[in-house]
């Protein structure tokens, strides 16, 4: 087995990019905080699973991608119900009446660019 991967370092540098980040003073409410301990999630399960056996890093993945299907599955089926569908509608035009979501979600679409989405299509919603 591989020895331990000290993240120490990468700790560091990504609590002092949340500091600059940050708008809720560190309580973790705003999206700064939050896209930060994502990152930081990712990197300890990417740390994780790459200091683990081939086989078993295999088994991890076939159940990722089980895991994503079943999503997938379940997004559909929410989204064949109508009452579903026009509450989540409704919800999403809430949201984009906000000017500075409105603003978060064109800068993210500009990044993620046309095929960064996983099909989950613009601001208009899923495809």
């Amino acid at each position: 087995m591989a020895e331990p991967i000290d993240l120490s370092g990468v700790h560091r540098e990504l609590d002092l990019l949340k500091r600059q980040l940050c708008h809720c003073q560190l309580q973790g409410d705003c999206l700064g905080c939050k896209g930060v301990e994502m990152v930081r999630q990712q990197l300890e399960a990417v740390v994780a699973a790459a200091s683990q056996p081939v086989l078993l890093q295999v088994a991890q993945e076939a159940a990722a991608k089980d895991m994503l299907s079943q999503f997938t599955q379940m997004q559909e089926r929410l989204m064949d119900d109508p009452a579903i569908r026009q509450a989540a509608d409704a919800f999403r035009e809430r949201l984009l009446e906000d000017p500075e979501v409105r603003g978060l979600m064109e800068e993210l679409m500009k990044r993620l660019g046309p095929e960064g989405l996983g099909g989950l299509g613009g601001p208009e919603g899923p495809r």
